[in-house]
Parts: structure tokens; C-alpha cells; sequence
């Protein structure tokens, strides 16, 4: 598969960075890697199979600069045909002057309701039933910061959670639309590099490209 990874953003995210460390977790799959940085990525989608949306691009960031109106429409054209999305960590949180960005992705950080826990070691628990997302995958630790108080698409299944502040959030999930818009993962876990340091991390993502792949 043709990957492209959108990248960029603040460096306390690391993305371009985790998106070559992935790249060489999946090596052995074949695939075909791309980084482009923020809007650049949706000029590039013609030769692309995943759109994988790292890169954290929002209108709080300094310099900021919106997707033109073409780059709008190629997005929505690749995603309403069929073009798969894995999203990760705080690529969510991007574009949040386009709200039909977090709707076409399924996933979507909401700015002033959405939060995080401190960067600290969570658990995070695989939740029945059985699913390939979470494949040879058993409950873990990892040293991260949990996502909550997203806007999930209805549809969404949710593979794995961890806990804060009593209560269960999602950090596997999958969304299926079918005759309406691709597939799409979205891997919650991964600030930054001590986060893929857990050896689940890299199980993970190749389960999600190899289910999106499928």
C-alpha cells in the first residue's frame, strides 16, 4: 500500500519522527512511505492508499494556514471514495476551522471540551470481542498522555481503553461506512517517543494498516 503520512506540527508531538519509526515497523509489509508536512499532505493524495494523519495543524499554532478550497475537496473526494484514514494522537485536533475535517475522519478533538490526562504510565485494557486490531495484543502499560472527551462518530467500535478519572476512555478504535466513506483507525496512544517504547505500540499499528489494507 501507498502510505501517506501528514506530519508537522509542535515538537513536544514528534511525528515525522514516529512516522519513520513506524515506517520500519511495517518495512516487512511493502508498503510504499511518504511524509509530507500539513496542508502539503492533501496535494498528494492522488498517490495514496492511508492517509495516516499525525501532524497537529490548528489555528492556535502560529503561522497557521488554513487548507485551501481545492485541498478541501481532494480530501473529502479521496475519503468519500473509499480512501482509508488512520489517525493518531493529536492529528485529531488539527484543522479545527474545517469542522467537516473531524467528520470525514470519524475522530475529532474538540477544543475546549476535549482534554488530557498528565504524561504518566496508564494501563490501557483490550476490550472483548476479539478483534485483528487488537491481534496478539494483551493489556499493557505504556507512558502517554489519554485522550477523552472526543466526538466519535456513532458508528465507531472501540477495541481498547484505559482509565482516568473514573472513567474508561477509548484508544483503539475502528470505523466502518460502507457506501458512504473508507475505513478508519484511529490509535489514540503516542505523544511521544517514550510512548513507542512499548512493544504493544508497534503491534498495534501493524494490525491497523494489515485491517485497513485487507
Amino acid at each position: 500500500m501507498r502510505l501517506l503520512f501528514h506530519v508537522g506540527g509542535p515538537a513536544f508531538h514528534p511525528v515525522a519522527e514516529q512516522a519513520r519509526v513506524v515506517a520500519g515497523w511495517v518495512a516487512d509489509r511493502g508498503h510504499e512511505v511518504r511524509l509530507c508536512d500539513g496542508n502539503a499532505a492533501f496535494d498528494a493524495l492522488d498517490a495514496c492508499d492511508v492517509f495516516v494523519l499525525m501532524g497537529l495543524h490548528h489555528t492556535g499554532e502560529q503561522g497557521y494556514v488554513p487548507p485551501s478550497s481545492a485541498q478541501r475537496q481532494a480530501f473529502e473526494a479521496f475519503v468519500r471514495g473509499g480512501g482509508r484514514v488512520l489517525a493518531h494522537h493529536g492529528g485529531i485536533a488539527s484543522y479545527d476551522d474545517w469542522p467537516e475535517f473531524g467528520r470525514l475522519v470519524g475522530f475529532r478533538w474538540v477544543w475546549g471540551t476535549s482534554a488530557h490526562s498528565p504524561l504518566q504510565v496508564h494501563p490501557v485494557r483490550i476490550t472483548p470481542p476479539a478483534s485483528p486490531l487488537t491481534s496478539g495484543v494483551e493489556d499493557f502499560t505504556i507512558e502517554d498522555e489519554l485522550y477523552y472527551g472526543l466526538e466519535l462518530d456513532p458508528r465507531v467500535a472501540v477495541h481498547a481503553v484505559a482509565g482516568w478519572d473514573g472513567r474508561e476512555h477509548a484508544m483503539v478504535c475502528s470505523l466502518l461506512r460502507p457506501g458512504e466513506a473508507g475505513p478508519a483507525v484511529y490509535l489514540a496512544n503516542g505523544h511521544d517517543l517514550r510512548a513507542f517504547r512499548a512493544p504493544a505500540l508497534r503491534q498495534l499499528w501493524r494490525n491497523a494498516l494489515d485491517w485497513l489494507g485487507a
